[in-house]
């Protein structure tokens, strides 16, 4: 009892932002496992498709002759559209974890334009193959892997706007990020999984 000390009014606030730091860092870890889980489980949709395009593959006759297979040179445009586009999105977070919004500001919307160019090539290639009675399977799964990679380009291309703008209203700082960091994340399973598919559609 006689070593007991009240704390002082200085030593409240210090423990309280102690804890508030100690919470914020729970929350930002159990975000990033929730979404990593989430991943994870998403891209097992894409996986299976792909296993099913070389599955089907191995058919005699299943897949059209060479000359009647869609160009890899417009696939591979966009895949590199892509591939700068994630780059320019990991720069963009990395300025903003530094304080540098307007760098943050201006690579993330290059990265959007380049993810625009990207959906676009997408919405080409979906009409780039016009089913036949010989081919009807081939191309209509084609399409199904196209048109289901470019409809999650779309969603989460517009949370990347969404960024965006709240990024110039001024939201976006050293100290709070996390959502910027979960979009380029989903940009990264947008990246992986058109990986995936281009690696299947057009090389094997």
């Amino acid at each position: 009892m006689d070593n007991y000390r009240p704390t002082t009014a200085e030593e409240r606030k210090q423990r309280a932002r102690e804890q508030a730091e100690q919470a914020q860092r729970m929350r930002e870890r159990n975000n990033r496992m929730g979404l990593a889980i989430f991943q994870g489980s998403w891209i097992m949709a894409f996986v299976c498709l792909a296993l099913i395009y070389v599955l089907m593959g191995a058919a005699p006759g299943w897949r059209p002759e060479d000359g009647q297979r869609p160009d890899i040179l417009i696939p591979t445009i966009a895949t590199v559209a892509l591939l700068v586009s994630t780059w320019l999105a990991r720069h963009a977070w990395q300025a903003v974890t530094r304080d540098e919004v307007q760098r943050f500001l201006n690579e993330w919307m290059i990265a959007i334009g380049l993810a625009g160019v990207f959906f676009v090539i997408m919405l080409t290639q979906f009409f780039a193959l016009t089913p036949a009675a010989n081919d009807l399977q081939y191309v209509e799964l084609y399409r199904l892997m196209i048109g289901y990679h470019a409809i999650h380009t779309l969603v989460i291309g517009g949370m990347m706007v969404q960024v965006w703008r709240y990024g110039k209203a001024g939201r976006y700082h050293s100290g709070n990020h996390w959502t910027v960091e979960a979009a380029l994340k989903l940009w990264y399973f947008v990246t992986a999984a058109w990986l995936i598919f281009y690696v299947v559609l057009y090389w094997i």
